[in-house]
């Protein structure tokens, strides 16, 4: 026995030595302007002899942890687009505390070169990029934004893809509360937004909607005690007027945030479209042309109201509540002319169709974020309810010259549309340098519509309900998923497996038709990430990713819903349809290079859509009517690469160019198209003296495939000019210029065994903007706390008066 005790207390006294020669030393990276975490930063921990003894990457919020041996080191933190950081560190005092990472800058003698945000940075899995480095944007939209972001291409009609595809918009993480993506984009003011992160290849942790990926919208909040708030005020020659409003008040354990923006724009259009029946329909037209006009105005409101209430160190409520209103009307005049095989005019005519809009949304959200003392471990839940509204009323007035009396209809639209979405997630460290994330959501809608289309009767001269045409109908969509995340670092290397499962469950039914959709969908979708920063070089880093993204069909595609507003070209839905399943790989290199402040980013990717959906047109060879409607087509195959070099010219003048080239191959059933496409955008940026700065956005898009022909190439110049006032760049004036050649059109060709046919639109895309900005506040943590009363001084026992007692 007392051997075994002799045994035991040399270990346990070996086991106290070992202890003793270990540290843990931790702290944590922020951006130094924006006070926020940078994650993903290389954190090295050097010997005196300046060798490595270990490595690791910053956590979400910005932490990092060591247990190296007693002793002294040096610390050294470098990341994309920051100046590296380099302090010794010793093992007498492990907390190192809150490290601040400087952007790049210094004053030379002519230019003041501000130390100011990375205009762009690569993390692991998405490009961040700075929405207020963005000029021509100045007293535009979230959509304004989008459009100066590679790879990001915003059509005609405000619809967002990305290098092409459907892609999610998510507004700080969530997905967008008002309704779809382009009506969210339109009612946030471009100066309301931090930055734009775009993920290409998402991992498990986000829901695989959306096959190109996913657009992250970060707004701007303040959470630091003391006060801020911003007015923005902008005119446009195009008729448009604008002005918000944002404000932040934290005292103590509560922070409340608000903001309003009111905007009113009024456009004209044309678009013209030239058709070649290959097939001469029963009227023996041989081609037909459509040349249309419109004009159209709206007029929104939104607003929001939110609070975070921070019970302890560890707690932290969230409550918001938003509500917008939009209100519009539109007027379109098409002239339609029907010619023979010689050209030869067979008949002629006139279509007037008239529409007003009003569209009242709200939304309540409700977060909830736990924390521990453990580095990087937390627990947060997301509830959110939206109700989506819409009203619209129309009118359709056609005239042809062989008829004596004009076709007329009417159409009534009421839509209801609820959503809730239901999230819960987890993240907790393993290990030294391995973190682990799980969690579930549940994304419930329901839509309720009601269209009511009424034709003129001659004979009996009233307009009766056409049930061809209308349609009443519920749809519910209701999707469950749930994922887990793993990743780890060894050496150099960092890595991120993870996999998804989703169940959607789809039910409509149309009361007019008598017919319902039933769909189920279970499908899993895996995800890996690498990231490898060279040996030797703590600048350069290689990223390769992999995940599956699905693009299911929505209501407005199922459901055999038939839009006429266009006599010769109508819309219909497609029940029929299935998910399309989407795998995607994508390789990255990377490298900063310090001295000159430039960056390198480049890669390849490849994408196999299967089952892809896109819309076919097919002639009616007796009416000589084309029918549009999705299908699942064909199998999409894109091989790509990607160039991004940002140029420090000289200290004040920079240049981001971005090339994309892209090869895509159609194939299945009667489909069979290929392409080379490829697109490139140039940013230059030039900060002049007494704080004035000069962008230009140039961009051009060449042809794209498309299963019937291809989308035509696009290209635009922008200009921007911003000068700032007052201490601390109070106040901003800005002036842009969008389109400035006026050469941003929007035009498709398809040929096809039935047809030949071109079309294009054109809207304002060519006007001047004025933007004025002007921001105030304090931030300060002793601005709310008591102050405390200067205690009264005692007389001095001696200097007393004595109390008289004799009464």
């Amino acid at each position: 026995m007392r051997k075994c005790l002799l045994l035991v207390s040399a270990l346990l006294s070996l086991y106290y030595v070992s202890v003793a020669q270990t540290v843990k030393l931790s702290g944590k990276a922020m951006d130094a302007i924006t006070g926020k975490p940078v994650e993903y930063a290389s954190v090295v921990l050097l010997k005196e002899d300046s060798t490595v003894l270990t490595g690791m990457y910053t956590l979400a919020d910005g932490s990092f942890t060591f247990t190296p041996p007693a002793g002294k080191y040096i610390l050294r933190i470098t990341f994309m687009g920051y100046n590296k950081l380099e302090r010794p560190v010793s093992s007498n005092k492990p907390l190192i505390g809150t490290l601040k990472l400087q952007p790049a800058g210094k004053v030379l003698a002519t230019v003041e070169v501000k130390s100011e945000k990375p205009a762009f940075s690569m993390q692991i899995d998405r490009e961040v990029y700075d929405a207020g480095a963005i000029l021509t944007a100045d007293g535009g939209t979230g959509t304004d934004v989008l459009k100066n972001i590679p790879s990001v291409d915003v059509d005609i009609d405000d619809n967002i893809t990305l290098r092409g595809k459907s892609v999610t918009i998510y507004v700080d993480g969530k997905p967008s509360p008002f309704g779809d993506a382009k009506t969210a984009l339109q009612m946030i003011p471009a100066e309301t937004i931090d930055r734009v992160e775009v993920i290409n290849n998402p991992s498990a942790k986000y829901e695989a909607q959306g096959g190109g990926g996913i657009i992250n919208i970060v707004l701007k909040r303040d959470k630091a005690i003391g006060y801020n708030v911003m007015f923005n005020a902008g005119v446009a020659t195009r008729g448009q007027l604008n002005g918000s409003a944002n404000a932040s008040l934290r005292i103590r354990r509560f922070n409340f945030f608000g903001n309003y923006n009111g905007r009113y724009e009024s456009q004209a259009g044309s678009g013209f479209s030239y058709r070649q029946n290959l097939i001469a329909d029963t009227s023996n037209t041989s081609f037909f042309s459509q040349d249309s006009h419109n004009k159209n105005s709206n007029h929104s409101n939104g607003g929001r109201l939110g609070l975070d209430f921070y019970l302890d160190d560890y707690n932290t409520f969230t409550l918001t509540e938003g509500l917008t209103s939009s209100l519009g009307n539109s007027a379109d005049q098409i002239f339609l002319d029907y010619q023979d095989q010689q050209k030869l005019s067979l008949k002629s005519g006139q279509r007037n169709n008239g529409s007003n809009y009003n569209n009242p949304n709200n939304n309540t959200s409700f977060n909830f974020r736990h924390t521990t003392d453990r580095p990087n471990e937390e627990w947060t839940a997301y509830v959110s309810y939206s109700d989506n509204k819409s009203n619209n009323n129309s009118n359709y007035n056609t005239k042809y010259s062989t008829e004596p009396f004009p076709e007329l209809q009417v159409n009534k639209t009421i839509s209801q549309n609820k959503f809730w979405n239901i999230q819960s997630d987890y993240t907790t460290p393993v290990g030294k340098k391995g973190k682990f994330e799980a969690g579930a959501k549940a994304t419930l809608r329901n839509n309720n519509n009601d269209y009511n289309a009424q034709i003129f009767n001659d004979t009996t001269q009233t307009f009766e309900k056409s049930n061809d045409l209308s349609n009443t109908y519920y749809y519910k969509e209701d999707i469950y998923g749930g994922y887990a995340n793993f990743s780890n670092a060894i050496g150099n290397l960092g890595y991120q497996v993870g996999v998804r499962a989703e169940q959607a469950v789809l039910n409509g039914f149309s009361y007019t038709k008598n017919s319902a959709v039933k769909n189920n969908f279970f499908n899993v979708f895996p995800s890996v990430f690498f990231k490898y920063n060279l040996p030797h070089s703590q600048d350069q880093s290689l990223i390769f990713n992999f995940s599956t993204r699905v693009d299911r069909p929505g209501f407005d595609q199922l459901l055999p819903y038939t839009n006429n507003s266009d006599p010769q070209n109508i819309r219909t839905g497609n029940p029929d349809l299935k998910p399309s399943l989407t795998h995607k790989y994508e390789m990255n290199y990377s490298r900063y290079f310090p001295h000159s402040r430039d960056y390198l980013n480049t890669g390849v990717y490849y994408s196999q859509a299967n089952d892809d959906i896109d819309r076919i047109s097919t002639l009616d060879t007796t009416t000589g009517v084309t029918t549009t409607k999705p299908m699942n087509l064909a199998t999409d195959k894109d091989w790509g690469a990607n160039f991004t070099y940002n140029l420090h010219i000289v200290e004040a003048w920079n240049v981001s160019t971005n090339l994309n080239l892209e090869y895509s191959k159609l194939t299945g059933g009667n489909i069979n198209n290929e392409n080379f496409s490829y697109g490139i955008t140039v940013n230059s940026t030039v900060r002049l003296p007494h704080k004035f700065n000069v962008q230009m956005n140039g961009h051009y898009r060449a042809p794209r495939v498309t299963p019937q022909g291809s989308f035509k190439a696009m290209n635009g110049i922008d200009l921007g000019f911003r000068k700032e006032f007052l201490k601390n760049n109070a106040m901003a004036i800005s002036l842009n210029i969008s389109d400035v050649l006026n050469t941003q059109k929007f035009s498709t060709h398809y040929e096809t065994a039935s047809f030949i046919q071109d079309y294009s639109r054109k809207r304002t895309t060519r006007f001047i903007r004025i933007n004025i900005r002007y921001r105030f506040g304090k931030m300060d943590p002793n601005m709310f706390k008591k102050k405390k009363k200067p205690e009264e001084t005692e007389e001095p026992a001696e200097e007393r008066r004595p109390v008289d007692n004799s009464l």
